[in-house]
């Protein structure tokens, strides 16, 4: 609908253009049918996900038949609408698949994801039936797995999303339920899952993928144990390093034509796991620091020392993660360099400051000066990285980016304003501060604006 108008609006507009000598009568129609080969291609994801919603409401549907009915059906009744039901959903979706309509390939699509659901629910059903008692999460697995089986043999983006979410359902449980420190396996069939992704261009099926990273990430430090708390400060810089990495391989995509499509979805996810991890470096307690909730006599910071160290394992993926965005950094300052860009180069700077800032961390001596360094170099970054966010967005349009930077800004602050550590008259000195930062900020990208518009005015009289 919104295309629609879009298209319309051109086509009143566009005539103006040509009389002031803005567009050529032969890009004319150039313009216009760009503009509805895109619309064209937004249409399509109307059906699939209406598909995708009848699929999934018609597997609940079959889900709750067999609740509803499990003791009055006979065993051989009940095998036979399981597996049959599934069988006829891969059916329809390979006379789907095999046809060259688009509605019967969007039908299609939507019978693999019925075929997987009612997969596991086979899975899950004939285990009860015949009461067989194992490692449940395996069930899961095995769920995941038959969806991957799927998705390398007949590519159904849809399938590889729930795929994905199966995989993060088990390795939860395993983390959850089962005292997984950090359960490696599920790197493992990521990977096989994302391979196809990448490679065919799914941008869901990505988004999906680095979700689910973050989701893996996030399990594995609010569930780490309690004797090890101390250790939550190098995960956190492990997880916002990969972010980082991460958003910067997707700049990185730009320039690989087969990637390029999937460029704006990895930065922008990735981008937004980094946030949130940066996030709670706020907190003194994450850093052990004890401000504010002490006492002169109870505390002496020339005995105090961190809570725990990083230990080989943890400094060795901070290295690895600061090592390859500082690679990365460096391989785009190089590239923005030759074009002159100051904004770009200065935000490849600070991310290879946070990098660095992060890989020096662990290798600190541990005491208290060493810790209140650290905790204001780390966070100092995060605000400047802030602030060209915003800065950078501006100018370049990526709304995106800004409101990403405020939102971290603002939770940021309102974090700040609550913590028990700070009295009535730092909090009001704390939030004073920060509107001030952010008023002064607008004043000069308004003024730059005011500048860059002149500047125009100028060059076109």
């Amino acid at each position: 609908m919104w295309d629609r108008a879009f298209i319309n609006r051109l086509r009143n507009e566009v005539p103006d253009w040509i009389e002031k000598g803005w567009v050529t009568p032969s890009g004319e129609a150039a313009i216009i049918g760009d503009a509805e080969a895109r619309a064209a291609q937004g249409i399509h994801v109307i059906p699939i996900a209406l598909a995708v919603i009848g699929a999934l409401t018609l597997g609940a549907g079959v889900i709750l038949f067999f609740a509803a009915n499990w003791d009055e059906m006979p065993k051989i009744t009940k095998l036979i609408v399981l597996f049959g039901s599934m069988w006829i959903a891969y059916a329809i979706a390979g006379r789907g698949l095999s046809g060259s309509a688009r509605a019967s390939g969007v039908i299609a699509h939507a019978m693999l994801l019925l075929g997987v659901i009612l997969f596991g629910a086979n899975i899950h059903l004939i285990a009860q039936i015949y009461h067989i008692d194992a490692h449940y999460p395996n069930g899961v697995l095995m769920w995941s797995l038959g969806a991957l089986v799927l998705v390398w043999a007949v590519p159904s983006q849809p399938a590889a999303v729930a795929g994905i979410a199966l995989a993060t359902l088990w390795s939860g449980m395993e983390i959850v339920e089962f005292s997984q420190q950090v359960h490696w396996p599920f790197l493992g069939v990521w990977a096989l899952f994302a391979a196809p992704a990448l490679y065919r261009g799914w941008k869901w099926a990505t988004c999906a993928a680095l979700v689910s990273l973050g989701v893996w990430c996030f399990t594995i430090i609010i569930d780490w144990p309690y004797d090890e708390r101390g250790q939550s400060l190098y995960l956190l810089q492990v997880f916002t390093l990969l972010g980082v990495a991460v958003h910067l391989a997707g700049r990185a995509m730009q320039n690989i034509p087969r990637l390029a499509s999937l460029s704006t979805v990895v930065r922008r996810t990735a981008l937004i796991g980094a946030l949130f991890a940066a996030h709670f470096f706020i907190y003194v307690g994450v850093h052990g620091l004890p401000w504010y909730s002490w006492t002169g006599r109870d505390f002496n910071a020339e005995t105090w020392a961190r809570a725990a160290e990083a230990g080989p394992g943890i400094i060795a993926f901070i290295a690895v993660f600061a090592l390859a965005a500082l690679a990365l950094a460096v391989e785009r300052y190089r590239r923005v360099a030759a074009a002159h860009s100051r904004r770009d180069m200065a935000g490849i700077a600070l991310a290879g400051l946070a990098a660095a800032v992060m890989l020096a961390n662990p290798f600190m001596p541990g005491r208290y000066a060493d810790a209140v360094l650290m905790y204001v170099a780390i966070n100092g970054t995060f605000f400047a990285v802030l602030v060209w966010m915003v800065v950078d967005g501006y100018r370049s349009g990526e709304r995106f980016q800004v409101y990403s930077a405020f939102v971290a800004y603002g939770t940021g602050m309102l974090s700040v304003y609550f913590m028990d550590f700070f009295t009535l008259m730092e909090r009001s000195l704390v939030v004073m501060g920060g509107g001030a930062v952010l008023i002064a900020g607008v004043y000069l990208l308004e003024r730059q604006r005011r500048q860059t518009d002149t500047a125009r005015a100028g060059g076109a009289s």
